[in-house]
């Protein structure tokens, strides 16, 4: 009968295609619990501890002993009921059924678009775990989770505000791997029906809670495990009671009840919202989506007061500036097979002002460093900009070797952890990296009941921040994530843990600083001014010596503005007391960052974003040069590199050359040739197509460079193969480059940084023939070059078992 009813579907869907189906999705398989009973042609009930099939405790510590009679069908719904009653030698009853072998689906079942979905009024209670998922059906890539698990959605009781999505894979236990995403709602899921789903297509997964999608996972995600989400899978549904997820049980909340309203398969998709749930106060071109729609759909939204639609007003996506308020973004969708009705409840943020700093390296800290796996140094800043223009910050070097890296301070004056779960304070960060945009830092905070074995005990609260630029200080806040120990206490924080890029094994370098604490503004506290720099754009080029304008706008919302200072690379370059606010000032060569600081009239103070301005060395270029090479790795996944090549071309005049090819030869650790082409910065990263593990070592040299209209001569450049004259500067890559230069190209300052050298460094400018020019303070950051003439040097630094070298321009 199976057999001949999917026959039937399979057939019903050629016909469906045929005469264009491909809008409406339908019910292809359900159950509505409209009997008095389960249907057993539908549902198996699964009994006992597991220990029948050898998992004891179902392989999670579960303490439950599941019975038929734990489970029931009437007035519409059905019921999983857990209790607390003894049953052969277990102190809780529960109920779990599945539809293995009598409801095994693949994608869309009829097709290659499915949906799964089941509403469902979840139990309240300490140590409850129900779940509504789906494992593999025949195991054709072996047992658990070779052949995958599918959770739809689990609950945990002790975290009333959370739900869970998430599918296991990888290799046998205890090498299984898993991922997921959480959803939060405001308040708590018992208190009411809710929809969970995914949609089931070759190559992607999506979740979805009450219409709103939160998670998607592809085989990228899973790699280089296999995906094993292509094969028939089966409903589960259950309530755990203890167990690894579920926690410590608080046996006053028996009875407990699960209670489903339906389970439904269909063979397509519905329509569904997507955006930010959380934002800042008074945050502008936030983005909300509605997706699964097609032509001819209508679209009306609604957003909450104080908000404004920008633009996008009756199409599929959004543009919402906020005010101060929190409420639903909306939509009414009539897509000609149903009206929907969706919302994202948005919680509008505070405003945060600055309270304190844990540690800033130029102040002494109130947070005190403990421990790390990785190493930290306190460096100079490596790229001051206007986000971060200290003297000093951190670089911490994450340990390729361990899973979960951690940097850990102790800190006394967190005395209400609930301020921060509760959202009444905020972390902020300065971070700098080379971390790929997306990379996760994890802010913990622990109670004194928690030890490296006991997890999750003693962890307060858990808050994320994700990478958005590389190589340039940006800020970052931390957003609450979790509460893996609802029950640790508010007034015992004793650790603040950093983790960067948890669950990985790369080994990055972070740049951090200005580890600040900011409080809710309750309307008192002074509000910063603003200020923008209006002119030149960002980005715009100057010949040598031009003389601009440089144009800033400034305001303040509760007080007046008193000055504006412009500032080049950091240094002041003059100040306006009036609006419009300007100065002059003279291109030098090479890149300049410029930023404005506003102050206002109760001396708080803000500085702009920054406006890169070049200038560029006048005349024709003839010839194209290798400025730079800068060997390193980048990461392949569990534990494997690639080996890397930055290369930077540069003209005669010391322009940046795009569309450059580069090809050039790896050597030590790798041997391959490889190429690349430069960007419009003339950088070029050149990749290995093999890979390596452990401490590897990384050298490249360049075989030619063809550049349009442009000269290379090999004989002049000391990174190419045959020169030779950087051969012997191997780089260990288990630490990251310590010397850098900036600006490249440079005028009469040069500036750098010194990392893992030691304290005596020999620093010394060479000429393209390696003649020495120059012997510089190796305790500075930066001289005085003006005595050199304009052309191609190089800046070699040799201490602590370390020998690098860095090519440079300088111009006229």
């Amino acid at each position: 009968m199976q057999r001949l009813l999917r026959a039937i579907l399979i057939l019903g869907a050629i016909l469906m295609h045929q005469y264009g189906h491909s809008q409406c999705p339908n019910v292809v398989w359900s159950d509505e619990f409209s009997g008095t009973s389960l249907d057993q042609s539908k549902w198996n009930y699964q009994t006992g501890t597991g220990c029948d099939i050898g998992i004891c405790g179902w392989g999670n510590n579960e303490l439950q002993y599941y019975q038929e009679d734990q489970v029931s069908v009437n007035n519409g719904t059905l019921k999983i009921t857990a209790a607390k009653e003894n049953y052969r030698g277990s102190k809780y009853t529960s109920g779990r059924i599945n539809t293995k072998g009598k409801g095994d689906f693949t994608y869309g079942e009829v097709s290659n678009t499915g949906r799964y979905e089941a509403r469902i009024k979840l139990p309240a209670g300490m140590g409850l775990w129900p779940a509504f998922w789906m494992l593999s059906t025949n195991e054709p890539y072996g047992g658990w989770p070779q052949s995958g698990e599918l959770d739809i959605m689990e609950f945990v009781g002790a975290r009333p505000d959370e739900i869970l999505g998430t599918i296991h894979y990888g290799d046998p236990y205890p090498n299984n791997q898993f991922q997921g995403n959480s959803y939060f709602i405001d308040g708590a899921y018992p208190d009411a029906f809710h929809e969970f789903a995914v949609e089931w297509e070759p190559g992607e997964i999506r979740w979805f809670m009450d219409g709103i999608l939160f998670s998607t996972k592809t085989p990228a995600d899973v790699a280089p495990y296999n995906w094993p989400f292509d094969q028939d899978f089966h409903f589960l549904l259950n309530v755990a009671v203890g167990g690894n997820l579920g926690g410590p049980v608080d046996d006053a909340i028996f009875p407990a009840t699960m209670e489903v309203d339906y389970v439904r398969v269909l063979d397509g998709f519905k329509p569904y919202i997507a955006g930010d749930p959380v934002v800042e106060n008074q945050a502008s071109g936030v983005v909300y989506t509605i997706g699964n729609t097609g032509g001819g759909t209508s679209i009306n939204w609604s957003v909450p007061s104080g908000a404004t639609i920008v633009s996008g007003q009756g199409t599929s996506e959004v543009t919402v500036d906020f005010g101060s308020a929190s409420g639903p973004v909306s939509a009414t969708i009539n897509d000609g097979c149903t009206v929907y009705d969706l919302a994202i409840a948005v919680e509008v943020e505070p405003a945060f002002v600055y309270e304190f700093s844990f540690e800033n390296f130029d102040d002494p800290a109130t947070a005190t460093y403990t421990f790390s796996t990785g190493t930290l140094n306190e460096v100079s800043n490596p790229a001051a900009n206007a986000v971060n223009g200290s003297a000093l910050s951190g670089q911490y070097t994450r340990n390729s070797a361990e899973q979960y890296d951690v940097l850990v301070y102790s800190v006394t004056n967190i005395t209400d952890g609930s301020q921060y779960s509760e959202k009444q304070k905020k972390f902020y960060a300065d971070v700098y990296t080379d971390a790929p945009v997306g990379t996760e830092i994890l802010l913990q905070l622990e109670t004194s009941t928690a030890t490296s074995t006991n997890y999750p005990t003693g962890r307060h609260s858990r808050y994320v921040a994700t990478i958005t630029e590389t190589n340039n200080w940006h800020r970052l806040a931390f957003d609450l994530l979790d509460r893996p120990d609802q029950g640790a206490a508010d007034n015992d924080i004793i650790s603040m843990i950093l983790l960067f890029d948890s669950n990985s094994f790369t080994g990055d370098t972070y740049y951090f600083d200005n580890l600040d604490s900011y409080t809710a503004d309750g309307g008192g506290a002074n509000i910063p001014p603003t200020v923008s720099i209006t002119a030149p754009a960002d980005g715009s080029g100057y010949d040598q010596g031009a003389s601009i304008t440089i144009e800033a706008t400034a305001s303040d919302a509760d007080g007046t503005v008193s000055q504006v200072t412009f500032l080049a690379d950091g240094n002041a370059i003059g100040t306006d007391n009036s609006a419009p606010y300007s100065i002059n000032w003279t291109v030098p060569l090479g890149t300049t960052t410029l930023t404005a600081v506003a102050t206002d009239n109760e001396n708080a103070s803000t500085t702009s974003a920054g406006v890169s301005v070049t200038g560029n060395a006048t005349g024709s270029a003839t010839h194209v040069e290798v400025s730079s090479v800068v060997t390193g790795t980048i990461s392949a996944g569990q534990g494997n590199k690639y080996g890397s090549a930055t290369v930077t071309v540069v003209d005669n005049l010391g322009n940046p050359v795009g569309g450059a090819l580069v090809s050039g030869t790896f050597s030590g650790t790798y041997n391959e040739s490889a190429s690349g082409t430069t960007n419009a910065q003339g950088v070029t990263v050149i990749q290995t197509t093999a890979t390596a593990k452990g401490g590897v070592t990384v050298n490249f040299c360049v075989d030619d460079v063809s550049a349009s209209g442009l000269i290379y001569d090999a004989g002049q450049d000391p990174y190419h193969c045959s020169g030779a004259r950087v051969r012997g500067l191997e780089i260990n890559t288990e630490r990251p480059a310590g010397l850098k230069v900036f600006p490249n190209p440079v005028g009469n300052r040069l500036r750098w940084t010194l990392g893992g050298f030691g304290e005596s460094v020999d620093l010394r400018i060479l000429d393209q023939h390696g003649k020495q020019l120059l012997q510089l303070d190796g305790s500075r950051l930066s001289a005085d070059i003006s005595k050199l003439a304009p052309g191609v040097y190089y800046l070699l630094a040799e201490g602590g078992q370390r020998r690098e070298q860095i090519r440079f321009t300088k111009g006229r």
